[in-house]
């Protein structure tokens, strides 16, 4: 069966309002499936919104999603993205900072095996003086994955004291493994403080050869450090069922390697 679902999804956080989603993609075993995704939030003064979106379908399965983010005075929008699984996907992250008191967190995980094709491409726009944006990305591409990270950050001519920071850090497990990484900021303001950052590399063989001399398993000791690696996405996560289902999804998905 071939399968198109185009969804939409509205969040209007009222003033002094505290909201939680998490939001899942499956698809049963077989299905070739195409899904076009659109959430918009609108968060209004002083409130907080966090959505956990987790993308694992299975076998031939193409996504697309597109998140518009409108923040208004004091307010604090997280978004954590875990991408397990996914012939080729694409996340468009696009977050308009428009009041001063603004905290933007933006968090992801990919993991890409055989010829996925896994995209992030998030712009945070600073429109408005005294705001904070954080943004780290973690990587793991086996096989013939191909992994693209394209982050910018606007800080505009109002944006003043504004802090911004990019990271995106990257682990190939494979020669043919491929990421493209892209992190950019265009600052208008002269009073900020804003970073960014790439990695990208292959497991350590020396930490690796270093906890089997003390007596560690060599796939206990892979997945150490790469418990490791992502372990700075996962302690941003609130909820702690959610953070045990994920871990167990890594270990599980690592463990196939």
């Amino acid at each position: 069966n071939n399968i198109i679902s185009n969804t939409r999804t509205i969040v209007k956080a009222h003033d002094n309002s505290n909201v939680k989603v998490i939001e899942s993609y499956v698809n049963l075993q077989g299905e070739e499936s195409f899904t076009n995704n659109v959430a918009e939030f609108f968060l209004n003064p002083n409130s907080q919104v966090e959505y956990n979106k987790i993308q694992n379908k299975e076998g031939e399965s193409y996504q697309v999603c597109t998140e518009q983010v409108y923040q208004r005075k004091d307010t604090n929008f997280t978004i954590n993205t875990f991408t397990f699984n996914g012939t080729l996907v694409r996340n468009n992250l696009n977050i308009e900072v428009n009041a001063e008191g603004c905290e933007t967190n933006l968090n992801g995980i990919y993991l890409g095996k055989n010829k996925n094709h896994i995209d992030n491409h998030t712009v945070v726009d600073h429109q408005k003086p005294n705001c904070n944006s954080n943004e780290v990305y973690k990587g793991i591409l086996d096989d013939n994955s191909v992994g693209v990270f394209n982050g910018k950050v606007f800080v505009r001519p109002d944006a003043q004291k504004t802090n911004a920071f990019q990271q995106n850090n990257n682990i190939l497990l494979t020669d043919d493994a491929v990421i493209n990484s892209k992190p950019e900021l265009e600052i208008y303001a002269d009073d900020v403080k804003c970073s960014h950052g790439s990695t990208s590399g292959s497991i350590d063989l020396d930490s690796i050869h270093y906890l089997k001399s003390r007596g560690i398993p060599e796939k206990d000791a892979f997945q150490m450090l790469i418990n490791g690696f992502l372990s700075e996405v996962l302690e941003k996560i609130n909820d702690n069922k959610l953070k045990s289902f994920l871990l167990r999804k890594l270990e599980s998905q690592i463990n196939g390697h």
